[in-house]
């Protein structure tokens, strides 16, 4: 694709857009930027075929259909677009990468087997079906679903829900509930402070730091940590089959009324079962 000449297009947009692309195959990138232009930039040996519309403030750029029904390498296109800030943005891709930089309002994305790299929206909604996704902060709520990719979310400060089938999920910080459901792939929490659910059938569930709310698990083979800051009252009902169950918590006591405590109900059949002081 570097032997063809990007093609450039400007489209005058004085507010923020909604970008709607589709790209079947090579990448698709995104980028926010405080201006009051649209700017898109077409690489690839079919980049003239590229059709770019606009209609008010939606803004459409959509790849050619492949040939023959198979994308070969001569279908791989480069879509690169600048929009301005607190844009949204629908796109759909076949295996091609999409990639987003920069505070959107809306992020929902489509694809096969191409991954999804997200910076910061306020709301997100991924669909993949082997590609993984990556969000580093959602200023509300995200939902994201795949077949087999792994799933990394940041920060998310309202409400996450997750389900992946052999896929790992690492959440980093999250402020609202969150209900993840994997079939063979672990989940990694580093600080939770409001009500989780998680269903697995063999992945393990490790919660660094919990610090109020119910923590829910049901799992076959899973193997449950959960990290307990110094002084938090906790409340379980904890069960396994042939697994063990393990505290090194001090002992604290009931909570005070209104005081953060932690609910922890956890059934495995064979997991061991841990809490751990944060």
């Amino acid at each position: 694709m570097n032997n063809h000449e990007p093609l450039r297009q400007v489209l005058e947009t004085p507010g923020p857009v909604r970008l709607h692309v589709e790209n079947g195959r090579g990448r698709i990138l995104v980028r926010v930027a405080d201006q009051a232009t649209t700017d898109v930039t077409l690489t690839g040996a079919r980049a003239a075929e590229v059709r770019v519309t606009q209609d008010g403030r939606r803004i459409g750029v959509h790849a050619p259909k492949p040939r023959n029904g198979i994308f070969g390498r001569a279908d791989e296109l480069d879509i690169e677009v600048v929009v301005p800030l607190d844009s949204d943005l629908i796109a759909r891709s076949g295996s091609a990468s999409v990639t987003a930089s920069g505070r959107l309002m809306t992020a929902r994305v489509k694809s096969g087997s191409g991954a999804v790299v997200l910076d910061q929206a306020r709301t997100v909604v991924v669909d993949t079906g082997s590609g993984d996704i990556s969000v580093a902060e959602v200023d509300g709520d995200v939902r994201v679903r795949t077949g087999s990719g792994a799933v990394d979310l940041g920060r998310v400060a309202g409400a996450a829900s997750v389900s992946t089938g052999s896929g790992d999920v690492c959440l980093g910080q999250v402020l609202g509930t969150a209900v993840v459901k994997t079939g063979s792939g672990d989940l990694e929490v580093g600080e939770s402070t409001a009500d989780l659910t998680s269903k697995t059938g063999s992945g393990d569930v490790v919660v660094r730091t919990a610090r109020r709310g119910r923590i829910q698990v049901k799992g076959a083979s899973t193997r449950v940590h959960v990290g307990i800051p110094a002084g938090t009252p906790v409340w379980t009902d904890v069960t396994t089959v042939s697994g063990r169950v393990s505290s090194t918590l001090p002992p604290v006591g009931q909570p005070e009324p209104g005081a953060d405590h932690v609910e922890l109900r956890a059934t495995t059949v064979s997991g061991d079962i841990t809490l751990v002081p944060a």
